[in-house]
Formats: structure tokens, sequence, C-alpha cells
């Protein structure tokens, strides 16, 4: 992953604070170039903000995702990590731990805003989250922390995504600052010279001098103290710039000291470190025996490495051959050149000796392929599946504490063959000293004993060379072995152990007697060797006494011997090794004595011994006191390679010593250096990748995400295939830590785990191990099984069993299975037959029954598949009695199991009930083994055997058994399907009160798989059902449940879902009778619709929110808004008609029944002009029909009256059912209403009664309305119209009619017939009325689909006039409101189909109604 940090502008400063503004930000230009930012440490107002009230110590870390084949930003990538982030949100304390780890304090998460809010409280916790952010280790620890398992999963899409962090560089350089200044004293590096003053308060310094200054109150004035001399005094602070690095500050801290005493001298090389040739510029004649001697102009080779900011380096004479130390300004460059560009502070023998190094000397496992890979697959049977509510897949990996897994691989040999067990295992060597991945509470060893131990086995005792009594002679000295031994004129590699730095001398030259005894011994070995002239033996002798003094703790002693091993005359690069011991031991003495005047002359020598050669053998811990006097210098000098090496050889130093907490800084140290240097100049990383390392030390100090985001970062160089394993050894074990329930098998491991089994096959696969590249192929066929992705196990699984032409038939047996049963999961029954059929073939020649059965079995599934029943029973018998034969119960009962679905999935109950008894039988008494989904799914076949005969009660016995065995054994998986076919079990059953138990049993198990999508689905059945029951706490435990499901909803991220629970929210609060809550959901409901940026669906969210006042029975004009301010201005801005017409439809449906007519005469004749866009005649009659009855009630009459006769041209032509006619009897009595009595025009009335008259005669299931029109005509002719003879024979008719209504007669439709035949007046009606209706189009179910609603008020004022006209009247108005407000609630946009099928409602609602009045 890369880490960003964000920039800023320099200001403009005098002409020396340019120059050191530029030295500052030559430091570096990635991962920490935040602390080079001077303007951020030397401005007055920085120091005021830094210590101010107002300064917020909050630093925000922001966070992207990205793909590396685009520039572009992937939003979509972006979303899906702030959906994981919501989710992890919910249970905090594993987003505070991340931190914790990262050495930040997490203040709050902002998911929506793609960042977090941290904050540091010391100046050490900024140091190592600044150092975590330039590794990398940020970023990838959220990127395992964000990215779901099938992100692993997906080869392609991991090497294409990374995540992108950056932090506001001025502001955390702002934070450091404060930090520093609330710790009292720190360290800065002077800018430049002080000025001269005579004052004594003020401290003299020179530029880049390092003080450790302290804030002592006084406004531009710190309180400093020089380093190199330890002098006070007064400093300003714009003089001074705090060290830019934490670490500088922490190393300076911890290991105080001074800065003199390494001084550099400026040479004529410009690069840092060099090899080759140099030229003498001068003669040189040395005082002493170890510098060179040469004169000008002789060619000088380099011997290691030539740093820049060394005065001295080792150099070899051309000609003579002689080596020495040689001056840096006696020479200058002939033939040099820089070391590799990969390479930019270590030889390539470092490099190497580094990659391979191991702090932890313990290897992976016993057995690991063997425990990710622990399948029973060739031995134990596979169980067929029906269908989609069965378990999609049983683990076939046995628990451990049923069976080890060695012993299971051993099975899958033939039970009889005389083969050799086959053990997985790369090289067996890996597996010989291991311990169990369990036993998680022993650490790492990082001892070198260890590796040591086991050469040890191999060689020989080392030689003796004291003999017993070899100083009890008075010539002991002469003939002493040792004294021969330590005279030898060259280094031999016997002397290896003189110099090393676990003391081995003492056993293995001195036969391990005590030290006071050797110290004696030597001591008599020196004077031997001085009287004898013996000069090699006695420089060695008195290095030899020296270090046991040091060791001692006698450092004036180891001194005194020390300097008298420099003072014998010889050549010392004969014997490199001990000159470089020498050296350094006695420049270390020196510095812990403080020997100041004798420093110089060693200083420098040792410094180019130790840093100029390569792959230095340490010979003391002492060493380290050397080694900081040199970090000081590189601070001081700002030279990033000085740096680099030194802090290679201090961890080198410390990991030797197994001293971690030491050796970590500066194993950090080193790999951000190298992050620097290699950034700087635009290569990939070198020289090394210390993430191998660095994942060691953070997993021995138990930082699991650290462990992890080092892990994935290392680059996998030079790592042989016990590392892969290694790797995969500490992946598993820092998993473990972050989420226990991996450790005991009830969870599966990580995803991420495919990424190293593929980095160890791809080494594996250079090799010739075949077993072990067959082993890592089943291993991630088999995780990628587990985790559902089968179409990327089934090639590992063909990739198994490719290596079956190379090792013997058994141990391919398992990989051909394996790939059989993944094809029979992926569907592809015909190519898994035609794998296990030569199997079979092979097998009926061994005596291995067990795996006959086992193949009998997986063609029996394979055969099923393809619906060859028959040979499917055969072979499901022929595994059933393989099992019998051999007594393996546990196969037995699997295949009474499969042989019981079989039978089901033919149609077969009562056959698949006896298989499956049987099978049950058998299973009780396996039930200490850990086969509870098998068990469990032979119950729920059980179940379903007696459901499809109708035995409820068995059924739901099975189930809850199957429940029970589940949970007792603790197998949430099982549970949950087990839960979810209780629920809808019981919801068929009606029962819904049990059906919710058990849907709240399956949030719960969600909670506990931490499944926020199934926990989101189950809430909302949840809610369904509580709100099904219809109580004022059942909708409020609706509510509760509704609001759950929001929340995940907003975690997810589903903004679809979001709105529509939001919606949800507010319909229920509308039916508790809070109306103002219900108004704010739904507003917020809205909102989110909006945010999605799609017009269609926001429109359809505000309908519904309308929709939930507009259908209730209050504040229904809370409507409005969402109608006539949302959905409508959507609508017509996608150019949807049909909705437009039905919101304004609706609107004035609303504002008509409210009462607010002119407001609804706008939007009904809106509503017309729309209905003529939408191309339907049906929305036009209902147009029209709607503003006809506007007009009415705005007693418009002659405008009522067009729109009605413009609704009925509308109508069809011909009557196609009674509703139609039902529709023309309702609208011609509103018009002769309207006519008579409105316009007074009694001739129109008696027309629109006879055509209504007509229609009423074809509606025999409406006698009411025909009672009412011969009332009416009636009365007309009496009154309006006199005609006595025809008022009494439509009088009569209407008592007739009502004698019939009131039971005295047969049914209606015989008594139409006879007022058909009895009154030509009907008839003429009746001719009338369909010569009339030819002119008409087609009708509307909304229209004619009310019913009446008022009738027993006509019935009773049958005989009076004024009576008549009233219950006309209101029939008429009644049966319009009705229609507008059938037709809104239906919509006329169903046309045909809906037409119907609510002309069939009527009609049924019309008899119950004319039953139940009369």
């Amino acid at each position: 992953m890369r880490d960003e940090l964000t920039g800023g502008s320099q200001q403009d400063r005098g002409e020396e604070e340019v120059e050191t503004e530029a030295e500052v930000e030559g430091e570096g230009i990635t991962g920490e170039s935040y602390w080079k930012r001077k303007e951020a440490f030397n401005r007055a107002s920085t120091v005021s903000l830094a210590v101010g009230e107002r300064f917020s110590s909050d630093v925000i870390l922001l966070f992207s995702g990205r793909r590396r084949s685009s520039a572009e930003p992937d939003s979509k990538l972006q979303e899906a990590l702030r959906t994981r982030l919501r989710v992890v949100e919910s249970n905090s304390q594993d987003v505070i731990q991340l931190f914790k780890d990262l050495s930040a304090r997490l203040v709050s998460v902002h998911a929506e805003k793609d960042h977090f809010v941290i904050t540091f409280k010391t100046v050490e916790e900024i140091w190592k989250f600044s150092t975590y952010l330039a590794l990398g280790y940020v970023a990838r620890c959220l990127e395992n922390f964000l990215c779901d398992q099938s992100f692993w999963l997906d080869p392609v899409l991991l090497s294409d995504v990374e995540i992108c962090v950056n932090v506001d560089e001025e502001h955390l350089a702002t934070l450091y600052l404060g930090l520093l200044l609330q710790e009292g004293s720190f360290f800065a590096k002077a800018l430049l010279n002080s000025e001269c003053t005579e004052e004594e308060e003020e401290l003299t310094y020179k530029k880049n001098d390092l003080v450790m200054v302290k804030d002592i109150g006084q406004e531009g004035t710190w309180e400093g103290t020089l380093l190199s001399t330890g002098q006070h005094g007064l400093v300003p602070v714009h003089s001074m710039q705090p060290l830019p690095y934490p670490f500088y500050q922490w190393f300076l801290r911890k290991y105080p000291g001074s800065t003199g005493g390494i001084s550099s001298e400026k040479g004529l090389f410009d690069q840092p470190m060099v090899t080759g040739t140099c030229v003498a510029v001068v003669d040189h004649y040395p005082m002493v025996k170890d510098e060179l001697h040469f004169s000008q102009g002789d060619l000088i080779e380099v011997d290691g490495l030539f740093i820049s900011s060394l005065n001295m380096f080792i150099g070899r004479h051309l000609s003579s051959g002689h080596i020495g130390f040689v001056h840096k300004a006696h020479v200058r460059p002939e033939n040099v050149k820089a070391l590799s560009r990969q390479l930019v502070f270590l030889s390539e023998e470092e490099r190497v000796a580094l990659s391979q190094f191991n702090p932890c000397h313990e290897q992976c496992h016993t057995g690991l392929l063997d425990r990710l890979f622990s399948t029973d697959i060739s031995t134990v049977y596979r169980l067929d599946r029906l269908d989609d509510s069965d378990f999609t897949y049983i683990r076939n990996q046995p628990k451990q504490e049923h069976k080890n897994p060695v012993d299971a691989r051993k099975s899958t040999i033939s039970e009889k063959s005389e083969t050799p067990p086959y053990h997985s295992s790369p090289r067996p060597s890996f597996y010989a000293s291991q311990s169990h991945l369990e036993r998680e509470h022993e650490a790492f060893s990082f001892s070198l004993e260890d590796t040591f131990r086991e050469m040890d086995e191999y060689e020989e005792d080392p030689p003796n060379y004291i003999d017993d009594n070899i100083w009890e002679t008075e010539e002991a000295e002469f003939v002493d072995p040792i004294l021969t031994l330590l005279n030898l004129d060259h280094f031999q590699d016997t002397f290896q152990p003189l110099y090393d730095i676990s003391y081995s001398f003492l056993d293995t030259v001195f036969g391990g007697i005590p030290e006071d005894e050797v110290l004696l011994h030597l001591e008599n070995v020196r004077e031997g060797a001085k009287k004898g002239r013996m000069l090699w033996a006695h420089r060695r002798a008195c290095f030899l006494l020296g270090r046991l003094c040091a060791k001692k703790l006698k450092y004036s002693q180891a001194r005194v011997y020390f300097e008298e091993a420099l003072k014998v005359p010889v050549d010392g690069f004969d014997d490199k090794l001990l000159l470089i011991a020498l050296y350094t031991n006695l420049t270390a003495v020196y510095l812990k004595q403080k020997m100041t005047d004798k420093l110089p002359y060693t200083l420098e020598k040792a410094s180019a011994l130790i840093l100029c050669l390569p792959c230095h053998n340490f010979c003391s811990l002492d060493e380290f006191e050397l080694l900081k006097p040199i970090v000081r210098k590189a601070i001081v000098d700002n030279d990033k390679h000085l740096e680099a090496r030194t802090c290679y050889l201090i961890l080198c130093l410390f990991l030797q010593q197994r001293k971690i907490e030491e050796a970590l800084p500066f194993v950090e140290r080193l790999q951000f250096l190298t992050v620097t240097l290699s950034a700087e100049e635009g290569r990939p990383m070198g020289p090394v990748d210390l993430n191998w390392i660095l994942c060691r030390l953070y997993h021995k100090k138990y930082l699991p995400y650290l462990a992890l985001a080092s892990l994935s970062l290392d680059s996998a160089q030079d790592h042989s295939l016990e590392d892969a394993f290694q790797k995969i050894e500490l992946f598993i074990k820092n998993s473990v830590r972050l989420n226990p329930r991996w450790r005991d098998g009830t969870s599966l491991l990580p995803a991420q785990v495919v990424v190293y089994l593929q980095q160890a096959l791809s080494i594996a696969s250079h090799g010739e191990d075949l077993k072990t590249q067959r082993d890592l192929c089943l291993c991630l066929a088999s995780v990628y099984q587990q985790y559902g992705a089968l179409d990327k196990a089934v090639p590992f699984a063909h990739q198994a069993v490719q290596t079956r032409s190379h090792i013997n038939e058994e141990e391919s047996f398992e990989a051909s299975v394996l790939l059989a049963w993944l094809l029979v999961l992926t569907g592809e029954p015909e190519t898994a037959q035609s794998t296990l059929q030569p199997l079979l073939k092979s097998l009926n020649e061994t005596d291995s029954p067990t795996q006959r059965g086992v193949v009998y079995n997986l063609l029996a599934l394979c055969l099923r598949k393809q619906c060859r029943v028959t040979e499917a029973t055969k072979n499901f018998y022929c595994a059933l009695k393989i099992s019998q034969e051999n007594g393996n119960k546990h196969n037995e009962a699997l295949a009474l199991a499969n042989m019981g679905c079989l039978a089901l999935s033919v149609g077969a109950p009562c056959l698949a009930e006896s298989f499956l008894l049987r099978s049950l039988h058998l299973f009780q008494f396996l039930s200490e083994s850990p086969f509870d989904e098998e068990h469990v799914q032979a119950l729920l076949w059980l179940g379903r055997s007696y459901k499809d005969r109708g035995g409820s009660q068995e059924v739901r016995l099975c189930y809850e058994i199957g429940l029970l065995i589940a949970m007792s054994a603790k197998n949430l998986h099982s549970q949950m399907v087990v839960a979810k076919v209780l629920s809808r079990l019981y919801a068929d059953l009606l029962l819904y009160g049990q059906c919710i138990i058990y849907y709240e049993h399956c949030v719960g198990l969600s909670r506990e798989l931490k499944d926020k999508r199934l926990e989101g689905e189950y809430l909302e059945i949840l809610s369904s059902l509580y709100l099904s029951l219809n109580t004022e706490k059942s909708s409020r435990k609706s509510l509760d449940y509704t609001k759950q499901s929001l929340r995940i909803s907003i975690d997810l991220g589903k903004r679809q879902e979001e709105s529509e629970t939001w919606l949800q929210v507010g319909r229920i609060y509308y039916l508790i009778h809070e109306d103002e809550l219900a108004d704010m959901y739904l507003q917020a409901a809205v909102k989110t619709a909006l945010r999605m940026n799609d017009p269609r669906f926001a429109m359809s969210i505000y309908e519904e929110a309308g929709d939930v006042f507009f259908k209730g029975h209050r504040n229904r004009l809370a409507a409005m808004p969402f109608f006539r301010d949302g959905s409508l201005p959507f609508a017509r801005s996608i150019k949807d008609v049909h909705s437009e017409f039905r919101l304004l439809s609706k609107l004035s449906e609303l504002l008509l029944k409210e009462n607010q007519y002119e407001e609804a005469l706008q939007y009904a004749t809106l509503a017309v002009q729309s209905s003529t866009d939408t191309g339907v005649r049906l929305n036009e009659r209902v147009a029209y029909h709607r503003l006809a009855s506007v007009y009415f009630c705005l007693e418009q009459y002659e405008m009522a009256e067009n729109y009605f006769l413009k609704a009925l041209s509308l109508s069809p032509t011909v009557l196609e059912n009674t509703a139609e006619a039902h529709y023309y009897v309702k609208v011609y009595c509103r018009l002769a209403e309207l006519t008579l009595h409105k316009l007074k025009d009694a001739f129109d009335a008696v027309g629109y009664f006879h055509l209504a008259l007509a229609a009423a005669l074809e509606d025999r299931g409406n006698p009411q309305a025909l009672y009412i029109i011969y009332m009416k005509l009636a009365e007309i002719h009496a009154n309006h119209l006199p005609d006595a003879e025809l008022s009494q024979r439509y009088m009569d008719s209407a008592q007739s009619l009502k004698r019939e209504l009131t039971g005295h007669t047969d049914s209606s439709e015989a008594e139409h017939e006879n007022m058909d035949h009895g009154n030509p007046e009907c008839a003429d009606a009746k001719s009338v009325g369909y010569s009339n209706a030819d002119s008409g189009s087609s009708g509307s179910s909304t229209l004619v689909g009310s019913t009446t609603t008022d009738t027993s008020h006509t019935i009773t004022a049958q005989r009076l006039a004024d009576h008549n006209e009233a219950a006309v009247a209101d029939y008429s108005h009644q049966e319009d409101t009705d229609t507008c407000s059938e037709e809104m609630y239906s919509g006329p946009a169903h046309l045909t189909d809906a037409e119907t099928s609510y002309f069939n409602q009527t009609n049924h609602r019309d008899a119950s109604e004319l039953n139940t009045k009369f």
C-alpha cells in the first residue's frame, strides 16, 4: 500500500536560512517529510499555536481506495470500504484495538467522510505512528481490516486494488512540537552560528551543533545544553530547530552522550559510499604499522567500502599488496563506482545474509498442511443436497478431538496395503522438531543456540588444546600448545572462537575450565610470548586477557591489555578479525571511561573497520558504545547512508543477543531509511526488505495487526520453502490472536491464507517435492471450497490430480475424490462421473473397500443429478453394503440418508421415511462425534417426508430435535439453517408467535456470526410479523425492529433499502397515531432517496410517503407536499406521463375530499390534459369524470353536464358486462338529477332517466337503482310532465319491485324478465339506451366499481316526491364520490386486466350489500 502525505508551500527567508532550509528539505522526500518542514518548528507563532488552548490535538486520517490500473478514483471500491467501516464501527473495540497497535488513540470514526479522527499524547506515540505510516503499515492494516473475504479470494482484484492514507502534515508537525514542549526538554539543531555577545548567560554554539533545550517560560528564549561540551546557557528560539525525526529525540534521550569525537573532513568524493581504486595525492610515511605506506601517484584499491562521511578507509596498495588505513584527504578518486542502485548501503554479501537472517529459529510445526487440509473426503461419504434449503456446505474437515490429522491422512491408504504411511510434509526436516500451532503461549525463540544445537549433533567434539598437566612444570610456557596456536602469523579458521561474541573459546580452547584459571593461564602465555619474542602470541594473549577483564567489568585492566596488544609490532591486517576486535573493544572502553584525550586515536580507525569492511563479526556487546557516537555523527551531518549502515550493524548486534526490545526501533528505522532512500531516486525498494524480520518481532511483542501488515508487505525475495511455511504459520498465529474462534475450529480461517499458500506453491513448483505441491493444491482447493468459491477450487484440485503420474495411486486418490466432489457441487456431474469411473475400476483390483464405498456414493450423487434414478439407487446400495460389511456406522448412516433423499426427490415420502429413520437410529450412537450437521440434515429430510404426507406434528418434532442437536454442538451454521426452516413452517401454519421466536433466534445467530446482511433481513421479517398482529404493543415492537434494520441498512450503505426502511418507520408511526414523528421519518426517507441521484426512485419514495397520509384517515392534507412538491416535478422531469397523470388524479381527489374545490379544479384540468398524453382512453374517461364532479361541487352544472357526457362518449359502444351497465346507470342518474333540479329541464331529465333505465335493466345485480329510477319517473310524470297513466305504471313497477326486494318473489333475474314482458316502456327505454350507448367508448373499472351506500334512505321515502328527489341526489352523488375514491386507489393505468378484475369484485360486493340491506 502507498501512504501519501499532503504538502505545503515554503516561505521566503534570509540567505542563511534558505541554505539551512535546503539542507533540511534534502533529508528526504517521502515518509516523514512533514517532520522536515522548518517553518513548522522555528516560528514563534507555531510554538504559540502548539501550546495554545485553541489548538486541536485531533488528527484526521483520510483513507481512499483506488485501482492501480486506473488513475481515476474508484467510487464503487470507496463505497465498499465505507460499508465495511460502518459494519465494524458498530463494534468499536476492534477499531480501537487496531489503532492501539498503530500507537494512536482513536477519537471517532466518520465513514461517510472517509476518515478517522485520532490523537496522540506523547512524542513516542507520534514517532511510532509516523513510522508505521511511512512503512505502509497503516494502509495495509486498514486493508486487512476493511476488505471482506471475497477480496482475498480474487487474485486479479487483489493485485489491482490498494488503499491510500494521508494526514495533514502541518497539523501533525505542530502537534509534534507541542508534545515536545510539554515533555520539558528536547533536542534541537542550531540553524546558524551564535551571535557574539558578552553576556555570560548566552550559550555559544555553531551551526548544526546539537543542543538539548528546555522551555523556561521566557518568550523567544530557551535554556540550552550543548551536547559536544556540556555547556549551559540561553538560546534564542528562532535559531533552534527541533530535530525533525522523533527517532532522533528518542535515541538521544535513551543513549545520552557527547556528539564530539568524530570530525568530518571534506574530500573529493561525491558519492556517499563507493568501491574501486584511488590515486594518492601525497607521499605518506606512517608512524604506525597498521597505516598504509604509499607515494604520490600510487594506486590504492578500496578494501570493502569507502564512506565519504569517515576520514579513513581501508586500502590495498596495488603494487605491494599491503593493506592499511588510508586518510581520505590523501587520495582522490580514480576509478570508483557507487554501490548497486539496489544496494544503497550494504554489500551484496550483507544483503544476502540479512535476507536469510532469522531472529526466531522456530520452524513451522509438524503437519501444518495436514492441519489446514485434515479432510475425510477419501474415507467418509458425502451427503446429497435436495434443494436450496439444505446445507450449502457440510465441512469435510473433522474436529481435532475426533481424529488426529496424521491418522486421517493414513486412512486414505488402502486398509490392507503395505505401502508406508504418507506424511504430508514439504521437507521432513522442516517438521522434525516443531511444536503445534495451538501452543500459542510459547513465544518465538530468538536464540542462536537452537540453531547450533542441531549442528552440534553432527559435529565432532572440538579439540582441547590444554593438557591437564601443562603448567605443572617450570618450562610450561615453552611447550604450551596454546602458545603455539596463538603465534600463527595469519588468520586461521580455528581463531574464529577467539573473536566471537559468545566467548566460545572458553569451551573450545580451554575446555570449560573456570575463568580465573583461564586468566592465570593466559597471563603465563603472555609472559612466555614476551620472553620468546612471539609477537602474534603476545598480541592475541593480551587481547584475550582484555576480553575477559571487560567481561568482568574491569575496564581499566582491560584497557591496559588492549593498549599493550596494539603496541605489538605486527602487520595487523594479516589477522583482520583480531585488528577489528582490538580497535572496537578498546574504543568502547575509552567511551565507557570517557577518556576523550585518547579517543580520537582509535575512534576513526575503529569506525572505519566496523563500517567499511562488510560482514562484520561482533566480538562484544560493548561495541554498541562505538556505534552510538557514529549515529550522533550521522544526525549532526544529516547523513542518511551513514545512519542506515550504523542501524544495520546495531540491529545485527542486538538480534544476535536476543535483545528484541532494543533491536526493534533500529529495524524500523532501517526499513524507513530504506524506503526513504529508495524513493529519493525513484527506484524500487532496496537494499533489503526487512518486513520479514519485523513481522517476527511484532509477533514476539504481541502486535497482531502490525505482524499481519508487515507479513503481507514482505516481498518474499530470496525466500525458501521453509520461509514460506513460516509465513503461513505466523499468519495463522496472529489471525488466531485477533479471532480466538479460529483456534478451536468453530470458524473458518481468514481467506488471506490463500495468498501465503499460493506463495508457498509458487516456490514449491520450482522444486521436485511433488508431495508438497500436491498438498498445497489440496489446501488451496479446500479453503476456496469452504468460502464457496468453487470455481477457484476446481483448478487447484485438477493440479493436485495431475501429480498422480509421479506419485503412487494411493496418494493421488484423495485429490481425485476431492476433484469429483467439487465437480458435483459445481453442477458438472458428467465430468465428475468420468473422473470417478477410472478410480472405481482401479480400486476393484485392490482390497480397499472403504475407498470403493466412497466412489460408489459419489457416483450415485452424479447419477441422481443426471436423473438416472435406477443407476443411482444401485450405487447407493453398493455403498451401503460396503459400509455394513466394514462395520462403519457413520458411512452406513450417510448412505441411508442419501437413499432417503433420493426417495424424496422422486416423490416417495414413505420409502424416504423408512431410510431416514434407519439413518437417524445410527446417528444417535454417533452423538459424541462431530457429525451434527449430517445428523441435522437427515432430520430435516425426515421432517420433509412427514410434511409431504400432512403430518404437521411430526414435522415440528423433527425440526425442533434438529435445532436442539445443533445447539448442543454449538454449531451456528446448523442452528441458522434449522431455525429458518422452523420459522417458515410455523408461518405456513399461521402460528406467528412461534414463528417470531425462531426468527429472533436467527437474529441472535446472525449477530454471533457478525453477518449484518442476514441480521437486517431477519429484522425486517420480524417487523412485518409483529405489525401483522395489529396491536399497539406489537406495533411498537415492530417499530423497534424496523429501527434496528434501519441502522444496519445505513451501516451497509444500501441507500435504497435505507430509504425504504425510513419510509416503513414513518408508516408505523402513523399507525400508532404519532403523526409528527411519521412526517419526520418520511422526510428522512425522501432525503436518502434524493442522495441516490435516481429521479425515478426518488419519485416513487415521494409518492409512497404521500400515500401514508393520503390513504389514511387523519391529516390527509399532509400528503400534499409529497405529491405536489416531490413526486410530480420528478415525474415531469423524467417525462413519465402515466405517473404524472396518477399524481394529478390523487391531488384532485385529495382536494375534492377536503372541500378545496377551486384548487382541485386546477389539478383535475391538468389531469385531463395529461390523460391525453398517456394514450389510454380509460385514463381520459377517468379524468373527464372527475373534472365533471369538481364542476358539480362548484355548482357549475352546465360544465358538469358537458364533461359527464364527454366521459360517457369514451365508454364502450357495447355493454360487455353488468359493470358497464352499472356505470351507465350511475352517470345517467346523475345527469337526470342535475338537469331536473339544477337546470330545470324536465324533458332532458326524462331522457336521461330512460337511458338509465335501459342500463339498469342490463345491470341485474343492482335492483336498488332500478327501483329509484321507477320512482323518479313516476314523480316526474306526476308533477313536472303530468301523465297520470304513465306515472301510475312506473309507480306499480316500483311497488312490484319493492315487494320482490323484501323477499316475496323469486330471483332478481326472473323479476327483470317479467318486467320486460309486462312493461313496454321498459323495452322502449332499453332500446333507447342501446342506441345511445353506441356513441360511447371503453369503460373504466374504477368508475363502475363503487356500490350504493345509502339506498335504504331512498326506499323509505318511496311515496314522497321530495324524498325521491333527495334519494336520487344522494345516490348519484355518493356513487360519484366513491367512483373517484376507488379510481384513485386502484389506479387507472392497469387497463383491461385491472378493469375486468374490478368488475368482478364489484358484482360480488353489490350482491353482498344487497343481501345485507334487504
